[in-house]
């Protein structure tokens, strides 16, 4: 009988603790999403070097990157996981090349911003170098989120977010992964 009362109990308090949990997160609710595709999750980018291959998944870099670097300028902004709606998406595509000879990074971040309703609102490039060596896990890290750094920070400078909430419609909100997925490519050759 005494377990029975605990089990109870013990179901009560999980169910009280899920139940504000959840109220807590819809209170929390973002109107701008940032979209990276799962292609930039599950496919690996190499760096070309003689001497030291490297390979590196582009979206745990530019994730947390870009999300920080919004959040500074709009406030709440959210990751969208899959079935999110918002005023506007963000989908963020990065791009990164290394010249070995000149031991130079390349980046490029190419953000497309889409209305909740799946309008094309505006597209903007941010680009950047950072000089640095292709030798050891850290130090490539360190350069990789150095560079992505830069280019965000030029990204942002071309944003011109508060056109965005005048031409948002909230009665038409698709999902994020949907808009997200739009003209995702297939294969990515660098």
């Amino acid at each position: 009988m005494m377990i029975y009362i605990i089990k109870v109990i013990t179901y009560l308090f999980v169910g009280v603790m899920s139940l504000s949990a959840n109220v807590q997160a819809e209170g929390v609710k973002s109107n701008t999403l940032l979209y990276i595709s799962p292609n930039d999750y599950n496919y690996s980018v190499h760096l070309l070097h003689p001497y030291y291959d490297y390979w590196f998944e582009q979206g745990p870099l530019v994730a947390p990157i870009a999300l920080d670097a919004l959040k500074a300028k709009l406030g709440a902004v959210a990751m969208c996981t899959a079935n999110e709606t918002a005023d506007t998406i963000i989908k963020i595509k990065p791009h990164l090349f290394y010249n070995p000879q000149l031991r130079v990074y390349h980046s490029k971040l190419v953000a497309t911003v889409y209305s909740g309703s799946g309008n094309l609102l505006g597209r903007y490039v941010g680009e950047a170098q950072q000089q640095g060596f292709n030798s050891v896990d850290t130090v490539i890290k360190y350069h990789l989120n150095k560079v992505y750094g830069l280019a965000m920070q030029e990204l942002i400078k071309k944003l011109q977010l508060n056109q965005f909430a005048e031409n948002s419609e909230p009665q038409k909100n698709l999902p994020c992964g949907m808009i997200g997925a739009q003209e995702d490519s297939k294969i990515n050759f660098y």
